[in-house]
């Protein structure tokens, strides 16, 4: 009996050690899972941040390009009437003046 009793004591002795091993592993495992968590919030975060900054340099690039736009026209549309001012052609002078103004305008406030 007492052979019995050392021998179930030993493996009892045997299973807390493991079971303490296991239960330190698992805590240590929740640790480091949270951390990755902070860590994966973290990038997330930081994605969405760059993501709504490329969105603004998206819009501030295709408001530059149609301020281009506007100029162009706007050097197109001189052009054009110069051009048709020195061939005497007043009906070409007077369509390629037409709107003129008001494209010009607002090709200066970007100038």
């Amino acid at each position: 009996m007492t052979g019995l009793f050392v021998v179930t004591g030993n493996e009892l002795d045997s299973v807390e050690k493991k079971l303490a091993t296991s239960v330190s592993q698992g805590e240590d495992r929740t640790k480091e899972l949270e951390r990755l968590r902070g860590e994966l919030q973290t990038a997330k975060n930081r994605l969405a941040d760059t993501e709504q900054d490329l969105t603004g340099t998206r819009n501030d690039r295709d408001e530059q390009a149609r301020q281009k736009r506007v100029i162009a026209d706007c050097l197109n549309r001189l052009t054009t009437a110069l051009d048709a001012a020195g061939r005497n052609d007043q009906s070409g002078f007077s369509r390629a003046t037409q709107g003129m103004t008001t494209i010009c305008n607002e090709a200066e406030r970007y100038l």
